[in-house]
């Protein structure tokens, strides 16, 4: 198998401060039950983790700049590292992402290359 990496693009950078407790413990156990099944089909390589939508850019000149709220649809908010035997499993994984239910969001889908 190979291993592709689920890359979330976009969302809302206040969920956690405006989601209510109760919601976001639900969405902790949808991605909880996510994990668990791919995790059984032995196609879990790492959940990954959420990221925080600040940051900085460093460009070739070595010119570091903040990441602006423009781009928030770019950034990459988290990821995920899965195995599949090829993109169309892969993008079946994808499909079953509870990240989905959360407005503004795509998942960018790209295989791990292996070296060596």
């Amino acid at each position: 198998m190979k291993e592709y990496m689920l890359i979330y693009l976009g969302g809302d950078p206040e969920w956690k401060a405006n989601t209510p407790q109760d919601e976001m413990m639900a969405s902790m156990e949808r991605w909880g039950q996510w994990m668990d099944k791919l995790q059984a089909k032995d196609q879990l390589v790492t959940g990954g983790s959420p990221l925080h939508y600040g940051g900085k850019r460093l460009d070739p000149n070595l010119l570091v700049t903040d990441i602006t709220a423009a781009e928030f649809k770019e950034l990459v908010s988290g990821y995920s590292i899965v195995k599949a035997e090829d993109f169309d499993q892969a993008v079946a994984i994808a499909k079953e992402c509870p990240i989905f239910e959360y407005p503004g969001i795509s998942v960018e889908i790209r295989e791990v290359m292996q070296m060596g």
